[in-house]
């Protein structure tokens, strides 16, 4: 008979499949429009085609079934349904948002190694540049300037070496200062200087990857210390635990990404 379609014809036409169209029979939701007295073939007229596509993408919408048969019974209740389930959606994705930051943060953890530490003073070779975002090329070229300056000069250089941001400078760009740690008598030449870091209490999170991705790790930091009501300075460093010497590959890199912290009362 022209115009019937056999279970299987109808589902590939709309992308219902034939357990599905059962199921929906069975509920009263969306039933054939005959069914054979001697086999129990189900049979869908071409008519229904619409309806059932209808219901596919309401499903695919996440509506449950009653709000869809409520909209098959009652067209007239589908605009307030449908804007229902648009603020029910609304909520979810909040919800899941959050989920997905308290998610992110879990796994940031442990490959972070978060810790609060007492770093502690040491004799450095430092230079104090000013750095403006996006040239940080300004930091390797004064590291390589001072390790190619200790080396010529027989220090003793230790490790890691690393820069400090201070918050309080109101000058054009950052001012940082680079720093190579070293043993012993030692004496500067021009732009280079002796100084001293004075160390601190400070919470650490260890990024591991090529230098221009640390800033998301400067959020994530932040955002662990908050977390666990640290009071933060502002004050950064930057550790540079692995990097060239050790591996050629970007990706092995790690630095520790340094928080002062305020001290206590007490401390002093």
């Amino acid at each position: 008979m022209r115009g019937r379609l056999i279970i299987s014809r109808f589902a590939v036409l709309t992308g219902l499949s034939p357990k599905t169209l059962r199921y929906y029979d069975e509920i009263g939701l969306l039933c054939p429009a005959a069914v054979d007295d001697v086999n129990s073939y189900r049979y869908y007229s071409v008519a229904q085609i619409e309806l059932a596509v209808r219901i596919r993408r309401w499903r695919e919408l996440g509506l449950p079934l009653h709000e869809i048969r409520d909209m098959i019974d009652h067209p007239a209740h589908a605009q307030e349904v449908l804007v229902r389930h648009e603020k029910r959606l609304s909520a979810e994705i909040e919800d899941r948002q959050h989920s997905l930051l308290t998610l992110r943060t879990y796994l940031l953890e442990e490959p972070m190694n978060y810790r609060t530490e007492q770093l502690q003073a040491r004799q450095t070779l430092s230079i104090r540049t000013r750095l403006q975002p996006p040239h940080y090329e300004v930091i390797p070229e004064a590291l390589r300037e001072l390790m190619m300056y200790a080396k010529a000069q027989g220090y003793q250089i230790e490790r890691p070496s690393f820069f400090m941001h201070d918050n309080d400078d109101t000058g054009e760009g950052s001012l940082v200062e680079v720093c190579l740690p070293v043993e012993g008598a030692v004496k500067g030449d021009g732009r280079i200087e002796v100084r001293t870091f004075k160390g601190g209490n400070a919470f650490i999170g260890r990024f591991v990857g090529p230098y221009d991705k640390t800033g998301a790790a400067y959020s994530a930091v932040v955002e662990e210390a908050l977390r666990r009501e640290l009071r933060i300075t502002g004050v950064t460093a930057e550790f540079y635990v692995k990097s060239v010497p050790d591996t050629p590959n970007p990706e092995a890199y790690e630095t520790d990404i340094v928080f002062f912290l305020e001290e206590l009362r007490g401390e002093r």
